[in-house]
């Protein structure tokens, strides 16, 4: 496990929101998955995305070692499903970082209003958090 300062985290974490923040096509977002995670964010999801949740521009911010992370609005679900993962993907859907999902107070990276998902639903996603 590496050990470092919390100044070159914060400039790691700075790099990841860099690369949410670029692209021209959308907006950078988390796309919610209910089969097993990948082992790489670099490989294609074994299932049908059930919900995607624009973020803000800028996508979020980085403070005391933590990349927080800013939903934009609501996601509309459109296929039923147990979520348990979340992929940001940048302004061009290009996969950046793969995080446990969870309801809120599940101590999950990223947090749910729920994580059972109805299609034609909304969810809303309370809190993601990379550190």
């Amino acid at each position: 496990m590496i050990a470092e300062s919390t100044a070159c985290r914060e400039a790691a974490l700075a790099g990841r929101l860099a690369f949410l923040n670029t692209g021209s096509l959308g907006a950078a977002a988390a796309r919610l998955y209910g089969d097993p995670r990948p082992s790489s964010a670099d490989e294609w999801p074994a299932s049908a995305m059930l919900v995607e949740i624009p973020l803000q521009d800028p996508a979020g911010g980085v403070a005391d070692g933590a990349l927080t992370l800013r939903p934009r609005e609501p996601g509309m679900i459109v296929h039923s499903g147990l979520a348990t993962w979340a992929r940001f993907v940048n302004r061009d859907g290009v996969p950046a970082f793969d995080l446990e999902a969870g309801e809120v107070g599940s101590g999950a990276e990223c947090e749910l209003t729920t994580t059972t998902l109805w299609a034609g639903g909304v969810v809303a996603m309370t809190s993601a958090v990379l550190g």
